[in-house]
């Protein structure tokens, strides 16, 4: 049966952020090949890969399920994150569109272009979607547009914001959104080396920068914004965009990142392919 920890041989690591301590645990499996994402729905951990099947269900434990789903339209699943409702947005980068899907995995509705995709519409190879906390959706479409499109609650495209370039709002490679506690957009735009804030309107607040080619975004459980990037690290941010902890993330990409009710974090790792939990343990020692 696989499970965490697969190699006992090995002392346990440990790693902080801010006052907290986190005991590292891997979970490392043939069926997490070509993984990308991951989000924790319920009492569930969902895993996303870039191939059939592409949803892959563990327990909050880490222990493999029986259960998953095959995807059969997706060209390239990249985006994976609970919108709330009982709802997981999933998008397909390659497909150009966002599926959502409910508890049972089963897709009820989605956004897409009939495999059009278009420069500075919607989609043209999205990476992540969001939902705002009025009901509206966020897609991040990141590999062909640099722009992040609104949608209505009934899936109706209302308004783009963003273009290429460095200047503030605008982006290279949006790769990762979601909403922080104060109801701001946060962007990880990749290629420029930092998160950049906006209000549900688009219009640009302020920006998180020291980070190099951010990868995926949290929340933790009391509101810290969690941010991996290519350096390899994981970093931690308070409500004021201060940096409050820090430490390294185990594969080459932390390319996906969720959070479990109970604090513990866990990160869709690339090359090697695998998650690795970071389980709370008691507040580090000073």
């Amino acid at each position: 049966m696989p499970q965490l920890d697969a190699n006992p041989s090995q002392p346990t690591a440990y790693v902080a952020l801010g006052e907290q301590r986190y005991r590292v645990a891997h979970f490392v499996e043939t069926v997490l090949a070509g993984i990308s994402d991951v989000a924790v729905l319920g009492d569930k951990v969902i895993v996303l890969r870039r191939q059939s099947p592409e949803l892959v269900v563990l327990g909050l434990d880490g222990k493999l399920s029986d259960h998953s789903v095959a995807l059969p339209d997706f060209a390239c699943g990249h985006g994976l994150r609970n919108i709330g409702a009982g709802q997981l947005a999933v998008t397909d980068m390659d497909r150009h569109k966002v599926i959502i899907v409910d508890t049972t995995l089963q897709e009820v509705a989605r956004m897409h272009c009939d495999d059009h995709p278009q420069l500075g519409r919607p989609f043209n190879h999205p990476c992540d979607c969001a939902r705002g906390p009025d009901g509206r959706l966020y897609v991040a479409d990141g590999y062909g547009n640099s722009a992040v499109h609104i949608f209505s609650a009934k899936l109706q495209h209302l308004k783009t914001f963003g273009v290429p370039g460095t200047n503030a709002g605008a982006f290279s490679t949006p790769h990762s959104v979601l909403f922080d506690r104060q109801d701001r957009l946060c962007v990880a735009d990749r290629e420029n080396n930092r998160v950049q804030l906006f209000d549900a309107e688009g219009n640009w607040l302020t920006q998180i920068e020291g980070v190099h080619k951010p990868m995926a975004l949290a929340l933790t459980p009391d509101g810290m914004l969690l941010v991996t990037d290519q350096t390899p690290r994981l970093s931690a941010y308070d409500a004021d965009g201060q940096l409050v902890g820090r430490c390294r993330t185990f594969s080459t990409y932390g390319h996906g990142l969720a959070v479990q009710p109970d604090g513990t974090i866990v990160i869709a790792d690339m090359i090697p392919d695998r998650l690795t939990f970071l389980i709370p343990t008691r507040p580090a020692s000073n």
